[in-house]
């Protein structure tokens, strides 16, 4: 299984017998500023990543064999258009690219931790403390499923079946899961590291043209940029969107006799001192009609700790926390990427 972030696809179900790769690969670079294009057939599954500059790595497997790099982008160039691959485009946050690219030649760093030994709780905590790069995969006794957890400098982004289809699970609730799995029915823990230091085939990037690829095998891709902030335009509909989740439930509420909009400016006029940008008189940040508007200049971190804050308060004061999170499902996998950029609790 080839894993990569999916949360809601930029384009899905393309069938690649009728597509031009080259043309899609470039078309996608222009409009996404990193992303991943995945493909997946009954017999086989690959994916190339890319930023908005370079294709910087591809992985091909089959039931034989997994191959990685510039064989890898050859070998899909070549077989896309024989074969009815199911394609679809990912967003991938920039600053968390170059992990995705790299994690199918990630390298063991510990192997073969025994459960009667180890707790993957206490694990967990030593990679976090051991700033660990790579995923733990957790292999359940008397059962055929792998459970992974991933990490990107000591901080879990996230967790997935290996049986399952690639998607990555970011709740808590995953890891508590399979904390508790693994203490009720034991396992096996493996510890892998992801390097993101050095130059995929001598280069940063991966050429589309046929290459002889180095007799080591493909080395990882090198990042050699600053963590990017993510997208300031899906941050705002990242924010519209939680506000609307909160005036539907509001709205849905019959005992709550207030409409929304009043009380949302009143914890916004409770926050001023804190956030002016939240002064409903300046209107530098207005939400009504379901729409927003900002005008302002605070930076995206202070923006959404803001409006978040906001959010949590006022669910808090009206006692709707139960349904409100489970409204909040669908927006937390939207939105994963961000929600772990920022932080977000609510």
């Amino acid at each position: 299984m080839i894993i990569i972030p999916r949360e809601k696809p930029v384009v899905e179900s393309l069938n690649s017998y009728y597509l031009k790769l080259d043309k899609l690969l470039e078309h996608y670079r222009g409009v996404l500023e990193s992303g991943s294009i995945y493909f997946y057939a009954p017999t086989a599954e690959a994916a190339i990543f890319f930023d908005d500059e370079n294709v910087l790595n591809g992985v091909y497997q089959d039931d034989k064999s997994q191959v990685q790099g510039q064989a890898a982008i050859d070998l899909i160039f070549q077989t896309a258009s024989q074969s009815n691959f199911s394609v679809s485009v990912y967003r991938i946050q920039p600053d968390r690219l170059y992990y995705w690219a790299n994690l199918s030649i990630s390298k063991d760093l510990y192997s073969g931790l025994s459960s009667e030994f180890a707790d993957l709780e206490g694990l967990i905590k030593k990679m976090e403390n051991e700033n660990l790069t790579g995923y733990i995969d957790v292999e359940l006794k008397d059962l055929t499923d792998h459970g992974l957890l991933f990490f990107y400098n000591g901080e879990m982004i996230g967790g997935g079946s290996i049986q399952g289809e690639g998607d990555v699970d970011r709740t808590l609730q995953y890891r508590d899961e399979l904390i508790k799995r693994c203490r009720e029915q034991g396992g096996m823990f493996n510890v892998r590291k992801t390097e993101l230091a050095n130059p995929i085939i001598k280069k940063a990037a991966v050429e589309i043209s046929p290459e002889s690829e180095s007799e080591s095998g493909p080395a990882p891709v090198e990042d050699k940029r600053k963590a990017a902030a993510p997208d300031s335009q899906r941050v705002l509909q990242m924010l519209k969107a939680l506000l609307t989740l909160l005036e539907a439930e509001v709205r849905a509420n019959k005992k709550i006799r207030t409409d929304f909009e009043t009380l949302l400016n009143r914890k916004f006029m409770e926050k001023v001192d804190k956030y002016d940008f939240l002064d409903p008189f300046a209107a530098d940040f207005r939400y009504s009609g379901g729409e927003l508007d900002f005008t302002g200049r605070a930076p995206q971190a202070q923006l959404v700790a803001g409006v978040v804050e906001c959010v949590r308060e006022m669910v808090s004061d009206l006692g709707i926390g139960k349904s409100f999170r489970k409204s909040l499902l669908s927006w937390q996998e939207e939105y994963g990427d961000e929600v772990q950029a920022f932080r977000i609790e609510i």
